[in-house]
């Protein structure tokens, strides 16, 4: 069954040191060995999701090829025993705010943990997710997001801030390559593409009334797949191929 380790490998092999090992160290980390080979689809994303008091719910989004049989059993068999990757996000995570909290002074804390796994039209879908206490800063009415990302952060693909209902992005350091405003139901979101380098990265959200739009944070289109990613997070029912 050479194609079943291949996916589950790679499973866990990128949702717990691809991405999570980036936060750790400085530049995007790599995947080698067996099982790297099974790349990632269109639909992928490194989404923080902000409440107005700093805490956040963190998800990974990993959307795969199910080629074949194998494939499809093998996301079968992960999702029967989701401990598998969670246990690993879950810890990878708790060290990520331990650090992030001694560098900024605010208490932090990682629980929640889970996975959500889905398969459908060919292909797979892993959420993993987690609530983190603190995350941003506020400042006021305002909340700003910036370590642990700030640290060389480079994502291997996209990274989507989510906004509490009623803020929108105010500035950032780092422009963001795409944002949409608050409308009616719809959070405002701002999201950099994969390989932006985020050294020095901070974000600002400000209720929406007083945030304006600045040169470096005017509306632009979001993909498609970004907005049927945000629908996915903040309501999931049922599985939507991006």
């Amino acid at each position: 069954m050479a194609s079943r380790s291949r996916v589950l490998t790679a499973v866990a092999a990128v949702a717990t040191v691809a991405l999570v090992g980036a936060l750790l160290a400085p530049g995007a980390a790599a995947v080698d060995g067996p099982g790297a080979e099974a790349a990632t689809e269109e639909g992928s994303a490194f989404v923080v999701a902000l409440e107005s008091d700093g805490d956040a719910t963190v998800t990974l989004v990993l959307a795969y090829d199910l080629d074949d049989a194998d494939d499809r059993a093998a996301f079968a068999d992960l999702r029967e025993r989701p401990e598998n990757i969670t246990g690993p996000f879950g810890d990878r995570m708790t060290r990520i705010a331990e650090r992030t909290a001694a560098q900024t002074g605010r208490e932090m804390t990682v629980s929640d943990v889970r996975a959500e796994i889905e398969s459908g039209d060919g292909t797979g879908v892993v959420r993993l997710s987690a609530a983190w206490t603190s995350l941003a800063a506020v400042d006021g009415d305002r909340l700003v997001v910036s370590e642990p990302f700030a640290s060389e952060f480079r994502p291997d693909r996209p990274f989507v801030l989510v906004a509490p209902d009623g803020y929108a992005l105010a500035d950032a350091t780092v422009p963001a390559d795409a944002t949409t405003s608050p409308d009616g139901n719809d959070a405002a979101t701002a999201e950099w593409t994969a390989g932006t380098d985020l050294s020095e990265f901070s974000a600002a959200f400000a209720p929406s009334d007083a945030a304006g739009a600045t040169d470096d944070s005017a509306p632009t289109p979001l993909a498609p797949t970004l907005a049927l990613l945000v629908a996915g997070l903040l309501g999931y029912a049922g599985w939507r191929r991006a």
